[in-house]
């Protein structure tokens, strides 16, 4: 997707998500449950914007419908290198300055080694059972997985045509057997690469970006579009149910159901034009902080708050921490980024271009082989 065509609602929805997941870490995650902090700030709302957890599903349609915009060209090569530019230079500057922080100032709570830095550098962490250097790095590991299976869409492509909504419908309808069968050890190693407890939130992203691009909501997308609903709300009360014991809390079913409808809603409220006087190019920032916000804020401010917690006000405390990964947010995006950005981009070209030539050597050669007339012109 252009940033001449972008949407900018998305942009402003992406940020609106993320702030929404530091509140729940910094106001009720952190204190709840396993000693990352002893800062509490329950009081600044805590007990409710822990149902902010839920932004994660809007992260993933987000991301659902941002690749069926993005494989439009169908080019498997074009596809790996826009993910690649957009997951690695950010994230690898993100596990950097965490790994430093937590070097520099996590002891006692927060420790890390070479090797942890190592496998979070390539995105092993959770393919690997080893600790992720910020508990945020698991939703990674779940968008590169999804990267994958779109990456061998692209593939299959090549050799048969089919539209990437009807794999997303077929992907529905195993998701809705998936807890009927979970128990099979072979459906649970189909689940490593389908992920059924998020792929409602993907395939509804890709549902929606079909009906931005037809401009019609029919019964069959909006069949879709109700499925997808309902899984999410199944494996979301699932995970409320475990959560009370948890975190020894008290999670509304019905709350969690309200916020969930109110995500697809604004989704859907976007793709029909509902919401055009919202999209602001201004909005594209916000956009862009996004994505290193997620990534640093966790562990850092955890660090921050133990190292500080009993020589600052709470309340300065707090909201000096979210300024400051707001501010470290935009250094990266607006001067660190681009320069690693463009290193990674040349790479990747030489890398491309390497495979691409060998790629049409291999054809050439074989071309010759089964052409007995290209093959006495050799000769001669």
């Amino acid at each position: 997707m252009s940033r001449t065509e972008r949407i900018h609602q998305i942009d402003l929805f992406r940020f609106i998500a993320a702030v929404g997941i530091v509140c729940v870490h910094y106001l009720f995650r952190g204190y709840k449950a396993d000693n990352l902090t002893h800062l509490n700030l329950l009081e600044l709302g805590g007990e409710w914007v822990k149902y902010c957890f839920v932004a994660i599903d809007l992260f993933f349609i987000i991301s659902g419908f941002v690749i069926f915009l993005s494989v439009r060209n169908k080019s498997l090569g074009f596809f790996f290198k826009s993910r690649t530019m957009r997951i690695f230079p950010v994230y690898w500057l993100c596990v950097c300055v965490t790994y430093a922080v937590t070097i520099l100032y996590g002891e006692p709570r927060f420790t890390a080694s070479w090797s942890q830095l190592i496998f979070n550098l390539l995105l092993l962490q959770d393919f690997l059972n080893i600790q992720p250097l910020d508990g945020a790095y698991w939703t990674m590991s779940v968008e590169v997985r999804f990267y994958c299976l779109t990456m061998a869409y692209l593939l299959m492509y090549r050799f048969k045509k089919i539209k990437i909504v009807n794999l997303a419908y077929w992907w529905l309808v195993l998701s809705i057997l998936y807890p009927f069968v979970q128990h099979i050890f072979l459906v649970k190693v189909v689940d490593l690469f389908l992920m059924f407890k998020w792929s409602s939130a993907f395939a509804a992203g890709i549902i929606m970006g079909e009906i931005f691009k037809s401009k019609r909501l029919t019964a069959k997308n909006g069949i879709g579009l109700v499925v997808c609903f309902a899984l999410t709300i199944y494996h979301r009360l699932i995970y409320v149910a475990e959560s009370r014991s948890y975190f020894q809390t008290d999670i509304s079913d019905t709350i969690v159901i309200l916020v969930l409808l109110a995500v697809y809603l604004l989704m859907l409220s976007v793709v029909l034009g509902k919401l055009k006087w919202l999209n602001k190019p201004y909005f594209f920032t916000l956009g862009l902080l996004t994505y290193p916000l997620y990534l640093l804020h966790q562990r850092i401010g955890y660090i921050i708050f133990n190292n500080l917690m009993y020589d600052v006000n709470k309340y300065v405390l707090s909201g000096g921490t979210f300024i400051l990964m707001l501010a470290a947010s935009f250094l990266i995006v607006r001067w660190v980024a681009p320069w690693t950005t463009k290193f990674l981009n040349r790479a990747l070209e030489t890398f491309l271009n390497v495979i691409s030539n060998r790629s049409a050597d291999t054809n050439a050669a074989i071309a010759t082989k089964i052409n007995p007339i290209s093959r006495n012109a050799f000769k001669k």
